[in-house]
Protein backbone atom coordinates (compact mmCIF):
# COMPACT_ATOMS: atom_id res chain seq x y z
CA UNK A 1 0.00 0.00 0.00
CA UNK A 2 2.60 2.68 -0.46
CA UNK A 3 2.03 3.51 -3.34
CA UNK A 4 -1.04 5.58 -1.86
CA UNK A 5 0.76 7.07 1.38
CA UNK A 6 4.30 7.11 0.28
CA UNK A 7 3.87 10.50 -1.04
CA UNK A 8 1.39 11.77 1.48
CA UNK A 9 3.65 10.91 4.22
CA UNK A 10 6.90 11.53 2.94
CA UNK A 11 6.24 15.03 2.22
CA UNK A 12 3.91 15.45 5.40
CA UNK A 13 6.23 15.98 8.85
CA UNK A 14 9.39 14.91 8.33
CA UNK A 15 11.41 16.16 10.93
CA UNK A 16 14.33 18.44 10.89
CA UNK A 17 16.26 20.66 13.50
CA UNK A 18 13.59 23.08 14.99
CA UNK A 19 10.96 22.48 12.24
CA UNK A 20 8.53 20.24 10.36
CA UNK A 21 8.11 19.58 6.65
CA UNK A 22 4.42 20.25 5.08
CA UNK A 23 5.63 19.31 1.48
CA UNK A 24 8.63 17.30 0.62
CA UNK A 25 12.21 18.50 0.23
CA UNK A 26 10.95 22.02 0.54
CA UNK A 27 12.86 25.16 2.04
CA UNK A 28 9.36 26.88 1.20
CA UNK A 29 7.47 28.65 4.07
CA UNK A 30 4.85 26.88 6.22
CA UNK A 31 1.74 29.25 6.59
CA UNK A 32 -0.14 28.54 9.35
CA UNK A 33 -3.39 29.90 10.40
CA UNK A 34 -6.23 29.39 13.06
CA UNK A 35 -8.69 30.63 15.00
CA UNK A 36 -6.31 31.14 18.14
CA UNK A 37 -2.80 30.13 19.03
CA UNK A 38 -1.36 30.14 22.38
CA UNK A 39 2.55 29.34 23.29
CA UNK A 40 3.94 28.36 26.74
CA UNK A 41 7.48 26.81 27.06
CA UNK A 42 8.00 23.96 24.88
CA UNK A 43 3.99 24.01 23.79
CA UNK A 44 2.36 25.30 20.44
CA UNK A 45 -1.65 25.11 20.08
CA UNK A 46 -3.44 26.57 17.35
CA UNK A 47 -7.49 26.02 17.52
CA UNK A 48 -10.14 26.60 15.21
CA UNK A 49 -10.10 26.02 11.62
CA UNK A 50 -6.15 25.55 11.70
CA UNK A 51 -4.80 25.18 8.29
CA UNK A 52 -0.64 24.48 7.36
CA UNK A 53 -0.07 25.51 3.83
CA UNK A 54 3.33 24.69 2.22
CA UNK A 55 3.46 24.71 -1.61
CA UNK A 56 0.80 22.67 -2.25
CA UNK A 57 0.61 20.73 0.59
CA UNK A 58 -2.09 21.37 3.19
CA UNK A 59 -3.24 19.99 7.03
CA UNK A 60 -6.13 21.21 7.95
CA UNK A 61 -7.53 20.41 11.70
CA UNK A 62 -9.88 21.59 14.36
CA UNK A 63 -6.67 22.15 16.69
CA UNK A 64 -2.97 21.68 16.24
CA UNK A 65 -0.75 20.97 19.24
CA UNK A 66 3.56 20.84 18.90
CA UNK A 67 5.75 19.90 21.60
CA UNK A 68 9.64 21.18 20.81
CA UNK A 69 12.11 19.43 22.83
CA UNK A 70 15.03 21.09 24.83
CA UNK A 71 17.33 21.01 21.66
CA UNK A 72 14.72 23.07 19.71
CA UNK A 73 13.34 19.54 17.36
CA UNK A 74 9.33 18.79 17.02
CA UNK A 75 9.24 15.65 19.51
CA UNK A 76 5.74 15.58 18.90
CA UNK A 77 2.40 17.18 16.41
CA UNK A 78 -0.73 16.09 17.24
CA UNK A 79 -3.75 16.95 15.19
CA UNK A 80 -7.31 16.38 16.10
CA UNK A 81 -10.72 17.06 14.73
CA UNK A 82 -11.63 16.67 11.14
CA UNK A 83 -8.32 16.40 10.14
CA UNK A 84 -7.81 16.32 6.15
CA UNK A 85 -4.00 16.41 4.25
CA UNK A 86 -3.67 16.61 0.70
CA UNK A 87 -0.62 17.34 -1.20
CA UNK A 88 -2.53 17.83 -4.89
CA UNK A 89 -2.22 14.10 -5.66
CA UNK A 90 -3.18 12.16 -2.79
CA UNK A 91 -5.52 13.10 0.35
CA UNK A 92 -6.58 11.19 3.77
CA UNK A 93 -8.87 11.97 6.48
CA UNK A 94 -8.86 10.64 9.81
CA UNK A 95 -10.13 12.54 13.17
CA UNK A 96 -6.51 12.55 14.78
CA UNK A 97 -2.60 12.66 13.08
CA UNK A 98 0.14 12.34 15.30
CA UNK A 99 4.03 12.85 14.06
CA UNK A 100 6.26 11.09 17.07
CA UNK A 101 9.51 11.93 16.04
CA UNK A 102 11.36 9.50 18.67
CA UNK A 103 9.46 6.54 17.19
CA UNK A 104 10.19 8.68 13.95
CA UNK A 105 6.97 7.65 13.19
CA UNK A 106 3.48 8.91 11.84
CA UNK A 107 -0.35 7.80 12.77
CA UNK A 108 -3.38 8.60 11.54
CA UNK A 109 -6.39 7.08 13.26
CA UNK A 110 -10.21 6.99 13.46
CA UNK A 111 -12.09 6.54 10.08
CA UNK A 112 -9.61 7.13 8.26
CA UNK A 113 -9.69 7.10 4.21
CA UNK A 114 -6.97 7.60 2.05
CA UNK A 115 -7.27 8.70 -1.64
CA UNK A 116 -5.08 8.46 -4.63
CA UNK A 117 -7.38 9.46 -7.71
CA UNK A 118 -10.36 6.89 -7.96
CA UNK A 119 -8.12 4.63 -5.72
CA UNK A 120 -9.65 4.58 -2.13
CA UNK A 121 -8.60 2.88 0.64
CA UNK A 122 -10.10 2.76 4.27
CA UNK A 123 -8.81 1.39 7.82
CA UNK A 124 -9.33 2.46 11.23
CA UNK A 125 -5.52 3.67 11.77
CA UNK A 126 -2.46 3.65 9.44
CA UNK A 127 0.80 4.24 10.50
CA UNK A 128 4.08 5.33 8.83
CA UNK A 129 7.64 4.45 9.70
CA UNK A 130 9.10 7.00 8.17
CA UNK A 131 13.34 5.66 8.67
CA UNK A 132 12.30 2.38 7.00
CA UNK A 133 9.17 3.98 4.41
CA UNK A 134 7.19 0.62 5.92
CA UNK A 135 3.02 1.27 6.18
CA UNK A 136 0.82 -0.13 8.45
CA UNK A 137 -2.96 -0.56 8.05
CA UNK A 138 -5.07 -1.83 11.12
CA UNK A 139 -8.36 -1.93 10.94
CA UNK A 140 -11.05 -0.18 13.42
CA UNK A 141 -12.87 -2.81 16.04
CA UNK A 142 -15.12 -5.32 14.29
CA UNK A 143 -14.53 -3.89 11.13
CA UNK A 144 -11.81 -4.71 7.87
CA UNK A 145 -9.92 -2.83 5.83
CA UNK A 146 -10.71 -1.82 2.38
CA UNK A 147 -9.26 -1.11 -0.87
CA UNK A 148 -10.73 -0.01 -3.91
CA UNK A 149 -8.65 -0.49 -6.88
CA UNK A 150 -8.74 0.40 -10.55
CA UNK A 151 -6.22 -1.47 -13.26
CA UNK A 152 -4.24 1.01 -14.93
CA UNK A 153 -6.30 2.18 -17.93
CA UNK A 154 -9.80 1.53 -16.48
CA UNK A 155 -12.11 4.10 -17.83
CA UNK A 156 -14.61 3.13 -14.98
CA UNK A 157 -15.66 6.43 -12.44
Amino acid sequence: MKIFISGFIAALLTAGAAQAQLAADSDAPIDITGDAAEFQDSLAIWTGNVRVVQEESILAADRIEADVSEDGEFSTITATGAVRYTNGKEAITGRRLVFDNEARTITITENVIVTQGKQVMSAGAVTYWIDTGMVKFAPAAGRRIRGIFYPEGDEQT
